[in-house]
C-alpha cells in the first residue's frame, strides 16, 4: 500500500500543477452555479407570489428531472478524458513508462497509484457538488439532506468509474488528445448501447447489463440499490484489471492465444459477476429520501409480503389499441424497470409477453378513428400490416385475432393494453390507462389492489337495476360508469380491488356475499317485493350507498323508512354569484373528521363540494344508528319547497310556500354493531355529484370528485378498498433565504469562488515554475 500512496502522491502533484486542472474545476463550479441559482430564484419567485404553492422543492432543485444533479450527470463524462487523456500516456510518449516497468513496483500497484490519484481529483468535483448541497440544505426549509447524500454517492462512484476508463484508454497510445478522443467514444459507448439490439433477448439483457445510461438515477433521486453499485464496481474493477492485463501483454513474450484468453476471462467473470448482482433476490436497497419516497409504503409492503414464490404476469399488447409502443422487445427493459418497486418485495415475480392484433371493442379509442392513414381498411389483417409497416414492426411477431381468441378471452377487457397477474391459482387483471394525465402506467395503489384480489377476497359491490336507476354500463350523464366499471379509467373501483355487478330485486334475490348495495337514483317505484327485499338486507347488516335527486322524495323515502331517515320535500338553494340556481357548493361537516383521515386537511383547505340539484335530509339519532352529517349545504342557504323560477332575477325565500332557512346535511354516515360486526350505510340527497357527468369536467375538479368517490367506498370497506395511500407529506416546501440572499449566493458561487480557484491555479503553476 505504501508504493500506490507513493504513486498516487507524486501523480496527484502533477496533476495539480497542470493548468488544466485550474481551468476545467472553475468551469464546473459556474456551470453548476448557474443551474442552481436558476432553480432557486424560480422558486423564490413563485412563493412570493403563491406562498405556500411549491412542494418537494429539494427534488426539484437537485433531482429530476432536470435538477443540479441530473445535468452534472449527463455532462460529467466531458470533463474526464481531459485529466485522464495523460496519465499513462504521457508515461509512454517520453519513454518513461520503461523505467517504471523495470522498477521494483508491480503492475497493479501502478494502475491503482494513478488511479488513486484521479480519484483524489475526483474529490474535488465532489467538493464543489457538496457546497451545492450544503447551499440546498441552508436555503430550503426541511431540505431532503437524505436524497443530497444518496445523490453525492452516486455521482461519486459515477465520477470513479469514468476515471477508470481513462485510464485504461490512457494505456492504449503515446497520443494524449487519442485517449481524449477514445475515452468520449467509450463513455459514449457505454450511455447507449442499452438501446443496441432491444429487440433480441439475450443481446438486450446483455446491453442493459452494460449500460450506464441511468444507473445513477436512482440514487439521485434518495435510492440506493446493491445492484447499481455492484454495477459500477464491476465496471471499475474491469477497466482497472484491463489496464495491467494490457501492460503485462506487453512486458511478456506470450502467444496471441494466451494473452487472448486472459481477456476473455476477464469478461466471463464480469458478466457472471454482473449476472449475480443483478439478480431481484440477491438485490438490496436503502431508501434515504425524506418519507421514503422511493419504497411502496409499509401497508403496501404487507400486502406484498403476502405473495410467496411465483407472481406470473402476463402482459397482452395489442397493436391496435392505444399505447402499444412502451410494452414492445425494444423497450422492455424499461417496462420491467417499472416493476422494480414491487419486485423488491416480490422477487418471484415472473414476465411473459403476448403480442397481438385486435380490432377494440370501443370504436372510439380504435386506430382507425385516430389515424386518418388507416381510415376505410375494413379488412383487420390488412390494418394490423400497415400498423406494423408504418412502426417498423414485423407483422409475423403478433398473434391474429382469431388467434388470441382461442388462448383468453380479452373482449371484456375491450382488447386494450393489459397484465393478467396470476398466484396459487388465482387471476386478476392489472389495467393500462387511456388518455390518463399520469400516464398510462399503473401506480402502486392499483398494483397493491390487485395483489390484495390474489390473496384475499376482493370486496363485491352490487348495483341496483330495474327501477331506472343510474347505471354502470350506460354512457349517459347520470350513469355511474366512470367511477365503478369504465376499465381504462384509472380512479373506477373496478380498477380499485372491486368487483363490480348489477341486480335486479324483481328476478333476484340478493346473495349473501355482497359488501356493499348501491341504490342509485331509482326514478320508478319499486314493488313490495323489492322492498321486502331491501329492508332484509338493511336488517340483516348490510353496507349500502343510498343516493337520490329532488323530486325522488315518494320513491326513495319508503326504502329510507328502514333507517329513520327521510328526504325533505324541495331543492337547496343558496345565492351566488359563480353558481347556477340550482347548485350549491356544499362542504364537509365537522363530525365527519372521523371519517377519513383526508377529510381534515379538506377541511382545513376550505374546500367546497359543487351539488347540482341536491335534497336536503332529516334524520334521528333515536334509532339504532349512529348517524352523522358527511357533507352539508352552505350557511345563508334554505331548503326551498317553492317551486324554482327560472325566470327570475335572484332567488327569493318564501317561508309562506314552506321555505326553511339553515344548514342542512346533504349526505350522512350511518353504523351499527350487528351480527358481530360493523354495518355501514351512506345515504345522499344527491346522486349527481359521482356520476359520469361530473367525471366529464376540467382535471382539477375530476381530482377532487375522486377523492369523494375514494372517500366514500374507503369508509363503506372499513378502509381496506380503495387501497389507501398514505405518504408523509414533503417537508421541504419554503425557502428560508430572500431574493436579496440568493443575490448574494449568486455573486459568490458564480464570481468570487471561481476567481479564488483560478487565483489559487496562479499561485500554484507560478512556485512551480519558480521551484
Amino acid at each position: 500500500m505504501r508504493k500506490i500512496f507513493k504513486i498516487a502522491k507524486l501523480e496527484l502533484s502533477i496533476l495539480i500543477y497542470s493548468p488544466v486542472v485550474w481551468l476545467v474545476l472553475p468551469i464546473f463550479l459556474v456551470l453548476c452555479s448557474m443551474n442552481f441559482i436558476e432553480a432557486l430564484q424560480g422558486y423564490r419567485n413563485a412563493l412570493s407570489l403563491r406562498p405556500g404553492s411549491a412542494g418537494e422543492i429539494t427534488r426539484n432543485i437537485f433531482g429530476m428531472p432536470a435538477g443540479l444533479f441530473v445535468s452534472i450527470q449527463q455532462t460529467l463524462y466531458l470533463y474526464l478524458p481531459i485529466l485522464t487523456m495523460g496519465i499513462m500516456s504521457r508515461e509512454t510518449s517520453s519513454g518513461s513508462i520503461k523505467l517504471l516497468l523495470s522498477s521494483p513496483v508491480k503492475l497493479r500497484q501502478i494502475i491503482l497509484g494513478k488511479y488513486l490519484a484521479m480519484v483524489a481529483l475526483g474529490l474535488a468535483f465532489m467538493a464543489i457538488l457538496g457546497l451545492f448541497a450544503a447551499l440546498g440544505v441552508y436555503s430550503i426549509k426541511d431540505a431532503d439532506a437524505g436524497m443530497l447524500t444518496s445523490g453525492l454517492f452516486g455521482l461519486f462512484l459515477l465520477i470513479c468509474t469514468y476515471a477508470a476508463i481513462g485510464l485504461f484508454m490512457s494505456c492504449l497510445t503515446n497520443y494524449q488528445i487519442v485517449a481524449a478522443i477514445a475515452t468520449l467514444a467509450v463513455f459514449s459507448a457505454l450511455r447507449f448501447i442499452g438501446s443496441v439490439g432491444q429487440g433480441t433477448d439475450f443481446i438486450r439483457d446483455l446491453t442493459y447489463f452494460l449500460s450506464i445510461s441511468g444507473r445513477t438515477d436512482s440514487m439521485i433521486t434518495g435510492l440506493i440499490s446493491s445492484k447499481d453499485v455492484a454495477y459500477y464496481i464491476i465496471i471499475i474493477s474491469l477497466f482497472l484489471s484491463l489496464s495491467v492485463l494490457y501492460l503485462k501483454n506487453q512486458r511478456e513474450l506470450k502467444t496471441w492465444k494466451v494473452k487472448t484468453g486472459r481477456y476473455i476471462a476477464l469478461i466471463v467473470v464480469v458478466l457472471i459477476a454482473g449476472y449475480l448482482t443483478s439478480r431481484p433476490s440477491l438485490t438490496g436497497y436503502l431508501d434515504l429520501s425524506a418519507g421514503k419516497q422511493m419504497t411502496i409504503s409499509e401497508p403496501s409492503q404487507e400486502i406484498a409480503k403476502k405473495i410467496n414464490g411465483k407472481l406470473k404476469i402476463t402482459t397482452y399488447v395489442n397493436i391496435l389499441a392505444p399505447n402499444p409502443y412502451a410494452l414492445l422487445p425494444v423497450f422492455r427493459n424499461g417496462d420491467l424497470e417499472s416493476q422494480s418497486m414491487y419486485r423488491r418485495f416480490i422477487p418471484g415475480i415472473e414476465n411473459e409477453y403476448v403480442y397481438y392484433y385486435h380490432e377494440v371493442t370501443d370504436s372510439n379509442l380504435s386506430v382507425t378513428k385516430w389515424n386518418p392513414n388507416f381510415q376505410g381498411i375494413k379488412n383487420i389483417h390488412e390494418l394490423a400490416e400497415k400498423v406494423a409497416l408504418s412502426s417498423d414492426l414485423d407483422i409475423k411477431d403478433f398473434m391474429p385475432a382469431e388467434q388470441i381468441d382461442k388462448l383468453i378471452d380479452l373482449r371484456p377487457e375491450g382488447y386494450f393494453q393489459v397484465r393478467k397477474l396470476e398466484y396459487n391459482g388465482k387471476s386478476t387483471f392489472l389495467r393500462f390507462y387511456t388518455n390518463d394525465e399520469y400516464g398510462p402506467y399503473p401506480f402502486e395503489r392499483e398494483w397493491m389492489a390487485a395483489l390484495k384480489r390474489l390473496t384475499g377476497d376482493a370486496p363485491r359491490i352490487l348495483f341496483v337495476s330495474g327501477n331506472n336507476e343510474a347505471g354502470i354500463t350506460d354512457k349517459n350523464d347520470r350513469a355511474y360508469t366512470d367511477i365503478l366499471a369504465t376499465r381504462t379509467r384509472r380512479g373506477a373501483m373496478i380498477n380499485q380491488g372491486f368487483s363490480v355487478d348489477t341486480i335486479n330485486l324483481e328476478q333476484q334475490a340478493i346473495p349473501s356475499k355482497v359488501d356493499i348495495l348501491v341504490l342509485a337514483d331509482p326514478t320508478v317505484s319499486f314493488s313490495d317485493t323489492a322492498l321486502q327485499k331491501l329492508k332484509q338486507y338493511i336488517n340483516e347488516g348490510g353496507n349500502m350507498l343510498i343516493t337520490t335527486n329532488p323530486g325522488r322524495q315518494a320513491i326513495i323515502n319508503p326504502v329510507l323508512a328502514a333507517l329513520n331517515i327521510q328526504v325533505k320535500p324541495g331543492m337547496l338553494v343558496n345565492p351566488d354569484k359563480d353558481l347556477a340556481k340550482d347548485q350549491i357548493a356544499s362542504v364537509y361537516a365537522t363530525q365527519a373528521t372521523g371519517i377519513d383521515q383526508n377529510v381534515a386537511m379538506i377541511q382545513e383547505a376550505k374546500r367546497s363540494v359543487v351539488l347540482n340539484g341536491a335534497a336536503a335530509l332529516a334524520y334521528s339519532n333515536a334509532g339504532p344508528f349512529e348517524v352523522q352529517p358527511l357533507l352539508q349545504s352552505p350557511a345563508n342557504g334554505w331548503n326551498k319547497v317553492a317551486p324554482l323560477d327560472e325566470n327570475a332575477a335572484s332567488l327569493v325565500f318564501n317561508d309562506i310556500a314552506g321555505d326553511e332557512k339553515g344548514v342542512f346535511p346533504v349526505s350522512v354516515t350511518m353504523k351499527r354493531k350487528i351480527n358481530n360486526k360493523e354495518q355501514r350505510i351512506i345515504v345522499s340527497g344527491d346522486a349527481d355529484y359521482i356520476s359520469n357527468v361530473e367525471f366529464s369536467k376540467e382535471t382539477k375538479a375530476v381530482r377532487e370528485r375522486q377523492f369523494s368517490v375514494d372517500l366514500l367506498f374507503r369508509w363503506l370497506t372499513n378502509g381496506n378498498f380503495p387501497i389507501p395511500y398514505d405518504r408523509p407529506e414533503s417537508k421541504d416546501t419554503d425557502l428560508n433565504v430572500s431574493k436579496e440572499q440568493i443575490s448574494v449566493i449568486n455573486i459568490i458561487v458564480k464570481f468570487v469562488l471561481p476567481a479564488l480557484i483560478v487565483l489559487a491555479g496562479i499561485i500554484v503553476l507560478f512556485r512551480r515554475r519558480s521551484n
